[in-house]
């Protein structure tokens, strides 16, 4: 869950402190250029740094959620997810910012991938089994704990944005664990996951507006929430929500 830029490398895959890189500069000398050429220089800077990161598909996915979540009668939840959809969009545009400005200096194309240091001590393979099986426990009571609450009171709100916005605040400090991230998706992959989400975007939006109205469930055109509301009516289905949610969190986090 490391933030945008593709195959990114840290300070170690470039030159040592006390050697030029291929462009001819320290990097030292390479980081101070391109943060100071790259830095927004007003709000109008800023809002147009954070435009050019909608172009990110994940920020427009968010953005697109958001709003139907608005309309669909969540205005907190629309909110909490329009605010991560402009951090996205920040980073990424800073960061597409922050490239131009170096090969505007003449960095060579190799050199051209400002560093992403992580803030953590990256570890080495899967986490230890006692580490595994405290997780796992914690998993478990936290689902219990938060799933025995109706859904949209405030415990449960405050459960779910609490976790979210911890691992989110981990995963923006930069990578947990050293692997090799691919340099680019591939073009099938895009091809069929963007198939994918356009046609479920279009059945929810068909769904949304075959309903007597947006705050008004119907089962002749359903959604996706009105499919998953016997499930989370119950205390253990939204135990069990819970769980999956938090394995499909920890496997992103580990990717």
């Amino acid at each position: 869950m490391a933030r945008f830029g593709g195959n990114r490398r840290t300070h170690a895959d470039r030159s040592g402190p006390d050697q030029p890189d291929s462009g001819g500069t320290t990097p030292v000398a390479y980081d101070s250029a391109v943060a100071v050429a790259s830095a927004p220089q007003h709000l109008g800077d800023r809002l147009l740094i954070t435009m050019s990161g909608v172009r990110q598909p994940i920020v427009a996915i968010l953005l697109l959620i958001s709003i139907f979540t608005m309309i669909s009668g969540k205005p907190v939840d629309g909110l909490l997810l329009f605010t991560v959809a402009t951090a996205l969009a920040w980073d990424a545009g800073l960061h597409a910012r922050q490239v131009a400005a170096a090969r505007a200096a003449g960095a060579s194309p190799e050199a051209s991938e400002p560093p992403a240091p992580s803030i953590w001590k990256p570890r080495t393979g899967l986490p230890r089994l006692r580490f595994l099986a405290i997780g796992s426990v914690a998993a478990v009571v936290y689902a219990l704990t938060v799933g025995s609450f109706s859904r949209y009171s405030w415990p449960t709100t405050a459960g779910v944005v609490g976790l979210g916005a911890s691992v989110v605040i981990i995963g923006w400090g930069g990578p947990t664990r050293q692997r090799v991230i691919p340099a680019k998706f591939p073009r099938a992959g895009v091809i069929t996951w963007s198939t994918l989400l356009v046609a479920a975007g279009l059945w929810e939006l068909s769904a949304l507006l075959q309903q007597p109205n947006v705050e008004t469930s119907s089962y002749a055109h359903p959604t996706i929430s009105t499919l998953t509301d016997p499930l989370l009516a119950t205390a253990p289905g939204r135990a069990v929500a819970l769980l999956g949610w938090i394995a499909l969190g920890a496997y992103l986090v580990e990717r």
